[in-house]
């Protein structure tokens, strides 16, 4: 009798404990919520304000923007947005970040036979390079084009030589390089070889025979 009283002692002593450690538990939780709450909100305020102060970067600015500052992680949407505006007012692609050097990637994109777009990619291409940061002496744009499913392909461009060379990756590995001797060849290359639609651009007044 002795023993099943001191055990049942025990038991209840254990159930009062356990009470209090739900208890404590769910006041834990209660205040995690409590806590969450007040971080979504101050995670609020400062997308809030980072865009409102984004936003007033842009207008300082004006017609002159920090490319090296829209291409940089971290930035609001409104940066994001103005930075794809700006790419694609140079015939440029915006999109993917580098895992190394954390900026955007710039994407060159051509057309078959699209009058003037190897002269407007290579404008593209000159314009942005001052910001892009180099990688073994090169700066690099993403090429997009219709077998990105298969493979991936870079441009790759020297400022100093004038060299170019398109390399093909797979699984984030090199699988292939073709050297030119400028960045207007390799881009002649890219819109015979690796373009994303097929255009015919014929002079003004000229016809096709049908």
């Amino acid at each position: 009798m002795q023993i099943q009283t001191e055990q049942s002692g025990r038991l209840a002593e254990l159930a009062v404990q356990l009470a209090q450690a739900t208890a404590k538990a769910a006041e834990a939780r209660a205040e995690l919520k409590k806590a969450e709450r007040r971080s979504d909100r101050a995670d609020e305020a400062v997308t809030a304000i980072s865009y409102e102060y984004d936003l007033e970067r842009l207008r300082l600015w004006g017609d002159s923007p920090d490319v090296a500052v829209l291409m940089a992680p971290g930035g609001s949407m409104c940066l994001w947005y103005a930075g794809e505006a700006l790419a694609k007012a140079h015939g440029l692609g915006w999109g993917m970040q580098w895992a190394d050097t954390k900026q955007t990637v710039l994407y060159v994109q051509l057309n078959r036979g699209e009058a003037g777009a190897v002269e407007r990619a290579a404008a593209g291409v000159r314009f942005f390079a001052p910001h892009v940061k180099p990688k073994h002496g090169m700066v690099r744009f993403g090429v997009r084009h219709r077998e990105s499913s298969d493979f991936a392909l870079e441009l790759r461009w020297s400022v100093k030589s004038g060299a170019a060379k398109i390399v093909r990756m797979r699984h984030g590995f090199e699988d292939g390089v073709q050297p030119f001797p400028s960045l207007e060849d390799a881009l002649r290359h890219i819109e015979a070889e690796h373009w994303i639609e097929d255009i015919i651009d014929l002079p003004a007044g000229q016809k096709l025979l049908g």
